[in-house]
């Protein structure tokens, strides 16, 4: 099952590039062909790429020598640039976890040095109390392998309803009214995305108090000082497609809201009876209480995590930015969304490259900077799936290297996140053939590691001048 909230674009993105010819054609085996002008290309790379690849050496994972700060890693005071691998599996099931210990050596072998475990809800927590009924001690097992082959360990969550997570069944029957409900008034199922999984309201108090139990239970359960950051729920956002939330949950969180910042305009009112208008639906107030409500729930999230890490504990939050039309409907004012955000340490980006038009998704980065110049937050900037086995198969090598380019130049400094890092030839997400041997779009990366550390210090010092 395809997990994460891009996939929705897959077949739309690939009929798009395949139609316009962006350099590549396909095989009857599904591999992907160059065509003669980026063979060309290619033949101008090969010299710049004569780059060794650094000295594996023995790398060490020490938690009291780890440090973010200035919008990059450091360990025991020196920058590195990360890679990190998001490998997409059950870390409740024992076996999938001893099968990715066994492959830890590959992957430090192609550079990796931290390794993002994402625990959904449902995997762990059968009953949805919060309370995990599966044992914690493979995924203790993973992080202590990690940790003792030197890369380091971060932990994520997914404790939302769409794009491929899923709320535990049993939580349903504990709140029946915790159903996200659309503009028309129907209880809503994530068909947006085509997985059809119950959408829950971020409003609604008992799903945020439960969810925050599990949080801190999985937290409780490991040693969180091995963790080099830790990640709320995916993607936070209401829907793209669908009109979010005017549940009895939202409406009382809205007029809370009102009465505090003693807002009484009529026009911003939640309506009483539905359809909601679209004048309500594109309410600027309304908008602004969403944003802030967002933000809300993803630093209540980090909340959770430093309860039992400490408050020190690093944390990422993703910042998803896409279609503009719909920008507002999955998360209200974006700016407004951003300077609420009082937890992370790391904003992830999402998306970076703006597949429609084929460009450096600007709007994204400008909005992210604009926040921490004024703000003056020491953020590190980075990217949700710099790249992923399926959105990126139909661009040439050489637009490959424009969009790594483009993150550098956007200010990343922090490192770059590969997903799904899981072998499987015919896994369309995964960026692995079955004997770990690279697919097209993340050879770019493990074949040149060394180029691509030589050009993060490049562009460092060119934007220092």
């Amino acid at each position: 099952m395809k997990t994460f909230k891009s996939i929705k674009f897959l077949c739309f993105i690939t009929m798009l590039f395949l139609a316009v010819g962006c350099g590549e054609t396909t095989s009857e085996n599904g591999q992907s062909e160059k065509k003669e002008t980026d063979k060309e290309q290619d033949k101008d790379t090969v010299s710049k790429y004569d780059v060794p690849n650094p000295d594996l050496g023995k790398p060490v994972a020490d938690y009291t020598k780890w440090e973010i700060k200035n919008g990059k890693f450091y360990f025991d005071g020196k920058w590195k640039f990360l890679k990190t691998a998001k490998p997409l599996v059950n870390f409740s099931d024992a076996t999938a976890v001893d099968k990715l210990i066994s492959s830890l050596d590959i992957l430090r072998s192609k550079y990796y040095t931290s390794i993002e475990l994402n625990c959904y809800w449902h995997h762990f927590d059968l009953d949805g109390d919060g309370i995990p009924d599966k044992s914690l001690d493979p995924l203790n097992k993973l992080i202590n392998a990690i940790y003792e082959r030197g890369m380091y360990p971060c932990l994520s969550v997914e404790t939302y309803a769409v794009g491929g997570g899923a709320i535990p069944d049993g939580f349903w029957k504990l709140y029946p009214d915790a159903f996200a409900i659309n503009d028309k008034g129907d209880k809503v199922t994530d068909t947006e995305y085509g997985f059809g999984s119950k959408v829950v309201s971020i409003f609604h108090e008992g799903y945020r108090i439960t969810a925050h139990k599990f949080i801190k239970s999985l937290a409780e359960g490991i040693d969180t000082r091995k963790i080099l950051y830790f990640e709320t729920t995916v993607e936070p956002q209401y829907m793209g497609a669908i009109p979010l939330c005017y549940s009895e949950s939202a409406k009382n969180e809205y007029e809370k809201w009102r009465n505090k910042n003693k807002i009484t305009d009529p026009t911003s009112k939640m309506p009483t009876s539905f359809p909601i208008p679209a004048s309500f639906i594109k309410n600027e107030t309304w908008n602004q209480f969403r944003a802030q409500f967002l933000a809300k729930w993803v630093n209540d999230d980090a909340a959770a995590y430093r309860e039992v890490a400490g408050e020190k504990a690093y944390v990422a939050i993703d910042y998803l930015d896409a279609n503009e039309q719909e920008q507002y409907l999955r998360m209200g004012e974006p700016l407004e969304f951003l300077s609420h955000l009082t937890a992370p340490n790391i904003i992830q980006i999402n998306w970076t490259w703006y597949f429609p038009d084929n460009k450096p998704n600007q709007k994204a980065y400008d909005r992210v900077w604009k926040v921490i110049n004024e703000k003056k937050i020491d953020w590190a900037v980075s990217e949700h799936m710099t790249f992923n086995g399926s959105d990126f198969t139909s661009y040439s090598n050489f637009e490959l290297e424009k969009i790594l380019e483009n993150t550098l130049k956007q200010g990343t400094r922090f490192g770059w996140e590969f997903v799904s890092v899981t072998p499987g030839r015919n896994d369309g997400f995964s960026l692995y053939n079955d004997d770990w041997s690279p697919k097209r779009v993340i050879s770019i990366v493990d074949d040149h590691w060394g180029y691509w550390l030589k050009r993060v210090e490049e562009i460092e010092s060119e934007m220092r001048q």
